[in-house]
C-alpha cells in the first residue's frame, strides 16, 4: 500500500510538470503554504521560562503587524551547560556546550539580536542566545515575518529586516540598547536578514552568519535534492528553481536580494562566517573565497545544516577570538 501511494505521488507530480508553469506554481504553493517546524523537541516551554526568557512583542505604530520576541539579560551563572541532539534522516549531530566561567578570559557586553531562519522560529535559537547570555551580552530573539509568532505574509529574509531595524530603533528609545555594541547573529534565512540590517544601520559592531542561505531559488533546489530525492531528480531543476522565483514574487520580493553574497562584498562591518564541510544547503565552498579584511570564515566538520543555528564548542573558540577584535 505505501509503496502505490508512493508511485501515486510521483505519477501526479510528473502528470503536472508536463505543464511547466502548472509545475512551477504547484512548488510556489507549497512554499508558501509551508508549516513551521514544532521547536518541542528542541526546548519546552517550561524550560524557557527557567532560564528566564521574557516573551514580548514590539507593535509599529505605522503597521498592523506586531513582532513576537524573547528578551533575555546576561547571566551570571558560573557554568554553562547545554546538548542539544539533531537529527536529518539516518544523520545525527550532537551540539555541546560545556564553559566555566573561568575558562573565559573576559567578559564582553553589548547587545546580541538572533535571527532563525526559514520555516523554524525564535525558540530554535535559544540555545544559542544562552550562549551569549553566558558571555556577558543581553539578547533579543525575534520571529521573522510569517513565522512563529508573528503574523504577516513570509517575506523569506528581506523585507524582514526593515521590521526588526525598527525593533532594534524602539529597544535604543526605550534605553533597552544603551551601550552601543550591538551584534546580529543570523542563522541560514536569518544570516540574510541579518546582513539587509547591517546594510541599513551604522551602529552594528559585528555580524555573526550560521551557515548563511544562498539565493533563494539555488537553497530550495538544494533543499529538495536532501529532503525530496526522488521528486527532484524527476522535476527539472530549472522548474523547481522557478517555483522558488514565483512564490517570492507574491510576496513582492525580489529574488536578487536574496543573494547575500552582493551584501557580503559591499559591507565594511566586521563578519564571521560559521560554515560546515558537510552542509549540503549552504555549502562551505559557496563561501570559501570570500576574501575581505572584514570577513573571518571558520570551518566546523561534520554538521548538517539544521544544527547549525546552535552554537557548540568549535564555534565559542572562534566566536571569542572574533569578539575580542570587536571589543
Amino acid at each position: 500500500m505505501k509503496a502505490k501511494s508512493i508511485s501515486a505521488k510521483v505519477l501526479t507530480v510528473i502528470s503536472i510538470c508536463i505543464v511547466i508553469p502548472a509545475c512551477s506554481q504547484r512548488i510556489a504553493s507549497s512554499i508558501e503554504k509551508a508549516e513551521n517546524f514544532s521547536f518541542v523537541d528542541r526546548i519546552t516551554t517550561e524550560r524557557i521560562e527557567k532560564l528566564d526568557f521574557k516573551k514580548t512583542e514590539y507593535c509599529p505604530s505605522e503597521k498592523k503587524i506586531c513582532i513576537s520576541y524573547y528578551y533575555g539579560s546576561p547571566l551570571v551563572e558560573n557554568n554553562l551547560n547545554y546538548s542539544v541532539t539533531l537529527s536529518r534522516g539516518d544523520r545525527e549531530n550532537i551540539v555541546k556546550i560545556n564553559l566555566s566561567r573561568n575558562s573565559l578570559d573576559r567578559s564582553y557586553f553589548g547587545t546580541a539580536i538572533l535571527l532563525h531562519g526559514f520555516r523554524t522560529s525564535k525558540e530554535f535559537m535559544l540555545d544559542s542566545a544562552l550562549y551569549f547570555r553566558f558571555l556577558g551580552l543581553q539578547v533579543v530573539v525575534p520571529d521573522l515575518l510569517g513565522h512563529g509568532d508573528t503574523g504577516g505574509k513570509k517575506k523569506y529574509g528581506v523585507d524582514d529586516s526593515k521590521y526588526i531595524n525598527s525593533l532594534i530603533d524602539n529597544l535604543i528609545e526605550e534605553g533597552v540598547i544603551k551601550d552601543g555594541n550591538i551584534y546580529l547573529v543570523g542563522s541560514s534565512m536569518g544570516a540574510l536578514t541579518a546582513s539587509h540590517i547591517s546594510s541599513l544601520r551604522s551602529d552594528i559592531s559585528g555580524v555573526i552568519l550560521l551557515a548563511p542561505m544562498l539565493q533563494f531559488d539555488e537553497a530550495v533546489y538544494n533543499y529538495a535534492k536532501i529532503d525530496h530525492p526522488i521528486l527532484s531528480r524527476i522535476i527539472p531543476e530549472k522548474n523547481i528553481r522557478k517555483g522558488a522565483a514565483l512564490a517570492l514574487r507574491k510576496s513582492n520580493v525580489k529574488l536578487k536580494d536574496t543573494n547575500i553574497q552582493p551584501l557580503l562584498k559591499s559591507s565594511q562591518t566586521p563578519t564571521l562566517l560559521i560554515l560546515s564541510d558537510s552542509d549540503q544547503i549552504s555549502p562551505y565552498a559557496s563561501y570559501k573565497q570570500l576574501q575581505k579584511d572584514n570577513i573571518e570564515i571558520f570551518k566546523v566538520n561534520g554538521r548538517h545544516h539544521p544544527s547549525m543555528n546552535t552554537i557548540g564548542e568549535g564555534e565559542h573558540e572562534a566566536i571569542v577570538k572574533w569578539l575580542n577584535t570587536t571589543q
